[in-house]
């Protein structure tokens, strides 16, 4: 990125002390003492189905609580493995399999998502990078669409050694899913004795509470409680080329871990002080709550551009953002196509969010490099953030045919690339309502107000062209606030 910078940006003025010459003392922390990893089973069990099917529709609990620490939020962790069965090429959806997520703390309901799997989905497309999703995104459950995973057996000839490996490339889910039915399909063995694949889903990857950044005073604010809820087969399975339709899949040794940090009894006693004592301001801890909210279907219209207002409502007064998933109506739930992860561009053209008599952008975003870099802006710069995204212009302009993949009719990219990307649809336009983005050191209270402005309700004009009915979805991502003030444990925010 050096050709966009001046030689002498961002250098600092002052002299610099070689490291080696430094005089400063140590660092070190006086009110943090120790830090200790917690693994805990669910009060629902730890296996959900058995041999590779049932795992659908169930439901699974945590609780977590301590009476002597703080819980780092970005150390915890849902650990499971999952295997798969079924006649096809049958694997899970790309993230994970639970479709709706709740956590609440001292009884009061912090996020509530009932569209967790594609809300997981679009922001690890938009916000993570391809190097992530190749490596660290791997073990997490990301893997449609990484070809780096594809290896094969080995075999000796006279001269040389030829790795045989699978098929496949960068985007193409159809050439990649060989490798992961062979891991989430495995059998017993001395090394993996519960099967499948094991996965660690950081809760960050799921809910905005593990991405806060104090930790969390669990013996002043009560227990935390998660719950998860695991989708259906034809909602969190994806099978190529097959009519069998019967793809399934179960989860064994479900775990959580988290990270619990002890305080000095001194530093402790100050929280427990701030919070109860009435003469105290309390503690206030923001955190990103998301809403995702189907709105209605947008009838087919191949032929020509239609404009279409999808309206959705939440009253809140700090909405940091909010992005746009269109799908297939009919494939909503079904293992015909990765129904969690594939959003698709059904020839898009405009893109434009009114609150009240504001319009952002002013004019509409038009035509598909514009639109992806008022998207970009959402979750950082779209010139100098080089870890913006896994999407790059094919994936983001691409609409699978799925009754048809091989048929390049609906992809409004035209031919380059729609047989090879079918599948990896990514089309996820987003608006960024933060006074304050980029690297500069974020707000902690930011956004705009749906309820002041516009009786709480948000406006996405749409103009597209879709060849099939579509059910739009908009995420909306606002801050809420813990708030631990003269004894009592308060939620703010909607």
């Amino acid at each position: 990125m050096s050709s966009l910078l001046q030689s002498s940006h961002g250098l600092p003025m002052e002299e610099v002390v070689p490291r080696a010459a430094s005089v400063q003392g140590l660092t070190r922390s006086s009110i943090l003492t120790a830090r200790r990893r917690v693994r805990a089973a669910p009060q629902t069990g730890i296996n959900y189905g058995s041999l590779g099917a049932s795992g659908g529709n169930q439901q699974i609990q945590f609780v977590i609580a301590d009476q002597g620490g703080l819980l780092d939020p970005a150390s915890v962790a849902i650990v499971y493995n999952i295997r798969t069965s079924g006649d096809g090429s049958d694997v899970p959806d790309d993230g994970h399999p639970f479709t709706r997520m709740q956590i609440s703390l001292n009884g009061q309901m912090l996020e509530d998502n009932a569209q967790a799997a594609k809300s997981t989905n679009a922001e690890v497309r938009l916000a993570s990078s391809k190097a992530w999703y190749e490596t660290s995104g791997s073990f997490c459950g990301f893997e449609l669409l990484n070809n780096g995973l594809n290896v094969g057996p080995i075999t000796a000839s006279p001269t040389n050694v030829i790795i045989q490996a699978y098929s496949g490339a960068w985007c193409d889910v159809s050439g990649n899913v060989g490798g992961i039915t062979g891991r989430t399909a495995s059998a017993v063995t001395t090394a993996n004795p519960l099967a499948g694949e094991q996965r660690s889903l950081p809760l960050g990857l799921v809910s905005g509470v593990g991405r806060m950044a104090q930790y969390l005073p669990l013996s002043v604010l009560g227990e935390l409680n998660l719950t998860l809820y695991t989708g259906s087969r034809q909602e969190v399975m994806f099978q190529v080329n097959s009519s069998q339709n019967n793809g399934d899949f179960s989860l064994h040794g479900v775990y959580i871990e988290y990270d619990i940090v002890v305080g000095h009894p001194e530093y402790m006693n100050l929280l427990a002080r701030v919070a109860n004592d009435p003469s105290e301001q309390g503690l206030v801890m923001p955190f990103e709550s998301t809403i995702m909210s189907s709105s209605g279907t947008i009838a087919a219209s191949a032929s020509a551009l239609t404009e279409n207002s999808i309206v959705v409502s939440r009253a809140t007064n700090h909405l940091t953002r909010t992005y746009l998933l269109q799908q297939q109506t009919s494939l909503l739930a079904s293992t015909t196509c990765p129904s969690q992860s594939m959003f698709s561009h059904f020839q898009t053209n405009k893109v434009q969010w009114r609150v009240g008599s504001m319009y952002y952008p002013q004019i509409p975003a038009e035509g598909d490099a514009s639109m992806w870099n008022m998207t970009a802006l959402a979750y950082g710069s779209a010139s100098l953030n080089e870890a913006a995204s896994v999407i790059n212009r094919v994936s983001w302009a691409q609409t699978t045919n799925v009754a048809t993949p091989s048929v390049a009719a609906q992809a409004s990219s035209g031919f380059e690339g729609c047989q090879k990307f079918n599948f990896s649809d990514s089309f996820i336009p987003a608006y960024g309502f933060q006074n304050v983005k980029g690297d500069a050191e974020p707000l902690a209270v930011d956004g705009i107000s749906l309820s002041g402005a516009s009786g709480s309700q948000l406006v996405c004009v749409l103009t597209n062209a879709p060849a099939v009915q579509i059910t739009p979805t908009l995420g909306l991502v606002a801050l809420r606030f813990v708030q631990a003030q003269n004894g009592s444990v308060r939620i703010q925010g909607a």
